[in-house]
């Protein structure tokens, strides 16, 4: 009976071990591009890091619309930026965060070039 004891805290004594170790998450990839230079950089670092991380920004993907929309609409929520900043802004973005388009996929390609 002693022996099966020993074993079951050999075996338990590992797995509570490892529970108590920190968990470290990988970093995001996107997180450690540099984001390209620019005056709308300078612009996103001066004046949206009040309410979130500037990093938050770099790590979506948007069409030129939808960048355009949440500008205006931090705008609107009371980041202090002028027309003319929103402008400069939305162009670094649609330039360098621009949302990938999607691919049609070989199914749709071969449906729609039977019509």
């Amino acid at each position: 009976m002693r022996t099966i004891g020993l074993i079951v805290i050999g075996l338990t004594l590992p797995v509570i071990g490892a529970r108590a170790l920190p968990q470290q998450a990988p970093a995001p990839a996107a997180a450690a591009a540099v984001p390209p230079p620019g005056p709308g950089l300078d612009l996103i670092n001066e004046r949206c890091g009040f309410c979130h991380s500037t990093a938050q920004v770099f790590q979506k993907r948007r069409t030129e619309a939808e960048w355009a929309a949440t500008v205006q609409g931090m705008a609107d929520r009371g980041a202090e930026v002028s027309p003319e900043e929103i402008k400069v802004i939305t162009a670094y973005l649609v330039k360098n965060y621009a949302a990938v388009p999607a691919t049609p996929s070989a199914g749709a390609t071969k449906a729609s070039s039977h019509q």
